[in-house]
């Protein structure tokens, strides 16, 4: 039998003033909900219950006074068909940062309390604070058949990423309006705007000028990268497609972040400087290869070629303007290796330094690509010696190479076919692409 749902109760008389009315805002299948936490409450501020893989390190984050004592408070957590399925009780008080983080274990930050009821529910379900059993606020998530939450549910996150309230604390009453999705901050403030992550506005540019959808590729935002596309929406930034024969410092106007996934044409010494200078004004670019002799379109290049330069061989010939292609080694620092290329093994990278992109990432299926050659930055993936992610800073910019395109592609073409490599992780949803964008966004 489901518990029925109480109406939030005033906590003081004196706190009935400050409450403002529901406005017809009811919470789905339950009783109506006040609008507002009450003047003095702590309210749910974030959620962090899907980790990558097996759960770790999962949290709820309260926001309150500081000093409150939370004796009598407890958390009640719902499944999808709003079917209570976990209690914790709160003890101590809120830290003076604001903060009380439920964690699900000790490798949490700021954490306050450890319990294992922490993780939640993936996908959907509500979370509510209580207070000697009278509601004090209530979050609902994804798409639950029975909401127990304010308004309509907040989205649900995917793997990596966390749900919070943006700005930080907000309270209208609505949990879509309240919540989005963005990267953990346990015992800090969440993401400003309505974006979530400082993601907001900031237009994510997928190149399509080199051919990166010829022949059984299809790195497309509507294809193969679709999933991709959607993960990075869900942080609240603007995904485009860039379209045409060049880019142009045009077309890098108001982007903040340039992807190049597996181009197949090289780039004219105009294109390269328009690239060079739009990393060194604050820009970023993702640069994802794949192995050698990945000549999707039949004309000589192949993506370490494109974005190393051409290397005297196939095609035979090539102009001057052509030649240098990217130059990525030399103008950023990385290199797609001429020489560990492969087509056939599956590595596994692990991490091999500490840096904010692989908060949530233990590990990364590489499965043909090339490794990267470092000559500044930071390599931050690989395995056996070898480098499949790395980073550096260029100017106010900055730039990011991964080893292997189909990493990041759902597998599904365009057309709605499905690609060869069908047992290829999908990527998009989990903590490593999101990351890597976010930090060449500066949001990380």
């Amino acid at each position: 039998m489901q518990p029925n749902l109480p109406v939030r109760r005033l906590m003081a008389l004196a706190s009935l003033a400050l409450l403002l009315p529901a406005c017809g805002r009811t919470a789905q299948g339950s009783a109506p909900l006040a609008a507002l936490a009450a003047a003095g409450e702590p309210v749910l501020n974030e959620l962090y219950y899907d980790a990558p893989g097996t759960d770790a390190g999962t949290f709820i984050e309260l926001k309150g006074p500081a000093g409150k004592s939370l004796s009598g408070y407890t958390l009640a957590a719902y499944d999808t068909a709003g079917t209570q399925y976990r209690t914790v009780t709160l003890s101590g008080t809120i830290p003076a940062s604001g903060y009380y983080v439920v964690a699900q274990d000790t490798t949490v930050a700021s954490r306050t309390l450890v319990s294992s009821g922490a993780d939640l529910n993936n996908g959907s379900g509500s979370l509510h604070l209580l207070k000697s059993g009278a509601l004090v606020d209530a979050v609902a998530y994804g798409s639950p058949t029975t909401g127990r939450g304010e308004g309509t549910p907040a989205p649900t996150t995917g793997a990596g990423s966390a749900l919070a309230r943006v700005p930080d604390g907000q309270d209208t009453g609505a949990n879509s309006a309240d919540f989005k999705v963005q990267g953990a901050t346990p015992g800090a403030a969440n993401g400003g705007g309505t974006g979530g992550g400082g993601g907001t506005g900031k237009k994510v540019l997928f190149d399509l000028t080199k051919a990166e959808d010829a022949g059984n590729a299809d790195w497309r935002i509507d294809g193969a990268y679709s999933d991709y596309a959607a993960a990075l929406r869900g942080l609240g930034y603007t995904v485009a497609s860039l379209t045409g024969s060049a880019v142009t410092s045009t077309s890098l106007s108001g982007v903040a972040v340039l992807v190049i996934p597996e181009p197949q044409n090289p780039f004219s010494d105009s294109e390269r400087a328009a690239i060079q200078s739009f990393v060194q004004n604050g820009g970023g670019v993702f640069f994802i290869t794949d192995h050698r002799v990945s000549d999707r379109n039949n004309n000589g290049w192949d993506s370490p070629e494109v974005f190393n330069g051409w290397d005297g061989s196939s095609p035979t010939s090539v102009s001057a303007t052509l030649q240098a292609s990217l130059n990525t080694d030399g103008l950023f620092g990385l290199g797609a290796s001429f020489n560990s290329s492969f087509s056939d093994p599956v590595y596994t990278a692990t991490p091999l330094t500490s840096h904010p992109i692989l908060n949530g990432v233990s590990s990364a299926g590489v499965y043909v690509g090339t490794s990267v050659d470092v000559r500044s930055g930071t390599a931050l993936m690989g395995t056996g010696g070898k480098t499949y992610l790395a980073v550096n800073t260029v100017g106010t910019g900055r730039v990011a190479m991964w080893g292997d395109s189909a990493t990041f592609g759902d597998n599904t073409y365009s057309d709605g076919s499905t690609g060869q490599y069908n047992n290829w992780p999908n990527l998009g949803n989990a903590a490593l692409g999101k990351n890597v964008v976010r930090w060449l966004a500066g949001d990380l």
